[in-house]
């Protein structure tokens, strides 16, 4: 049974796609088998990769195809079940369905992958639900500031009511992303988010420009630039902190916490 894994946040424009296709990619570089699944209609996880959009999803769960089919193959050991416009039929389908809210644990549960990630969209709705129910963990990105930060209140909000009633996470963390070290607004945000959530908390992704550079190539980071700050992090008193390479290996203790 795989590990599913959600990038999620109720508010658009931190890095959740960006988070998804780096920790995909760099599991599959590790010959884990993994599986991405976007469940926003942007399709922005098939851009990522150079990919076009297409109806992945719509397929798998509206036209019972078998995933087999449906997946597409990005490289070796990582494969990707893509989305587009037609996503919003499934939302249709999916709300007109007996046990509609766990639809895509069924279909993603009995795989052959060793980890799926989920990419889901920054809207709450019957898909959005769907994603966390069929998720064993969830990874929060946010940016630091208040527009964010109360996206992760109501996320973290949200599953709580799943696990009162249908459904029990492993856990979940929160990470900072955009981080300027040098914008008081940054760290004051920072600090407030330590304050109010504690060890949920992983060290921050640099601001980088390449991050955005990279999706416009149709790249990871891993090809684009493996060794820029969002990657490495950042230098404090002689010690390296935070980057996508560190958060890589803490999905890895999650991967390995059966």
């Amino acid at each position: 049974m795989p590990k599913i894994i959600a990038c999620a946040n109720q508010k658009g424009g931190v890095g959740k796609t960006t988070t998804a296709s780096i920790i995909s990619d760099g599991l599959s570089r590790m010959k884990i088998r993994t599986l991405m699944v976007d469940l926003d209609p942007q399709a922005h996880l098939s851009l990522s990769f150079g990919r076009k959009k297409a109806p992945g999803l719509f397929r798998l769960v509206c036209l019972d195809e078998p995933l087999d089919r449906v997946k597409e193959n990005i490289k070796p050991y990582l494969d990707l079940i893509s989305s587009d416009k037609q996503t919003e039929k499934v939302k249709r389908m999916i709300t007109l369905s007996d046990y509609r809210e766990a639809i895509l644990a069924d279909l993603l549960h009995d795989t052959s992958y060793d980890v799926i990630v989920l990419d889901l969209a920054p809207s709450l709705d019957i898909l959005h639900i769907n994603g966390l129910i069929a998720s064993d963990w969830v990874l929060i990105p946010t940016r630091l500031d208040a527009l964010a930060l109360d996206g992760v209140k109501e996320i973290i909000g949200t599953m709580h009511e799943i696990s009162q009633s249908s459904h029990a996470f492993s856990g979940y963390n929160i990470l900072p992303t955009f981080f300027d070290r040098t914008t008081r607004e940054t760290l004051l945000q920072f600090q407030e988010l330590v304050q109010f959530f504690g060890h949920y908390v992983w060290a921050p992704i640099p601001q980088d420009t390449h991050v955005r550079e990279s999706a416009a190539y149709g790249k990871t980071m891993w090809d684009y630039s493996p060794d820029s700050p969002a990657m490495v992090g950042y230098f404090e008193k002689n010690k390296r902190i935070g980057g996508y390479r560190n958060i890589l290996d803490l999905v890895l203790e999650v991967v390995n916490d059966k």
